[in-house]
Order: C-alpha cells, then sequence, then structure tokens
C-alpha cells in the first residue's frame, strides 16, 4: 500500500513538472505587411481569417462572405507587397473595399 502511494505520488509529481504548451500573446495592431508576408500559408490564412472576423463584428455584420475575403485578401497581399514596413491593420483600411 505504502509503494503504492509513492508511485502515485511520483506519477503526479513527474505530470505535474512536465513542459506546458507556451502562450503566444500576438498584438494584430504591430504585424507589419512584411512580418505577414513571411508568414507560412497557414499562419497567413489564421490572420486573415481574424482580422476578417475582427472588422466583420466591429461593423456588426456576422455574415463570412468568402468571395469577398479572398478578393479583399488578394488586395491586401497586393499592398502589402509594395509596402512592408506599413501594419496590417493599414493595409487593410487603404486596400480594401
Amino acid at each position: 500500500m505504502r509503494y503504492r502511494a509513492l508511485a502515485i505520488g511520483v506519477v503526479l509529481l513527474a505530470a505535474a513538472s512536465a513542459p506546458a504548451a507556451a502562450q503566444i500573446k500576438l498584438d494584430m495592431n504591430k504585424i507589419t505587411c512584411g512580418d505577414w508576408l513571411g508568414y507560412g500559408p497557414e499562419d497567413r490564412d489564421f490572420v486573415r481569417f481574424f482580422m476578417s472576423g475582427y472588422y466583420n463584428a466591429a461593423a456588426n455584420n456576422n455574415v463570412l462572405d468568402y468571395n469577398r475575403l479572398q478578393k479583399n485578401s488578394a488586395k491586401v497581399m497586393a499592398y502589402c507587397k509594395k509596402r512592408k514596413s506599413d501594419t496590417l491593420p493599414t493595409a487593410i483600411k487603404k486596400s480594401a473595399t
């Protein structure tokens, strides 16, 4: 019985000391066009969808228009390729409709 309690204690201690997944905080307003263009496709899409949701919520719009998202994303991409030091929100405001 005593060894069983010791074994359980060791397992619990080992589980408690296991490395946890890192929490990442990202300020979307500070992402530059150059940063965004340097992301991999999945990360770029994550930011795209996040920003779309953010701006749609701000406009009190709860409908995702995928075709509009694609068109606006292409405009933002073109803008960002020319102005890599601009922030992504600036690119969105100046290029998207």
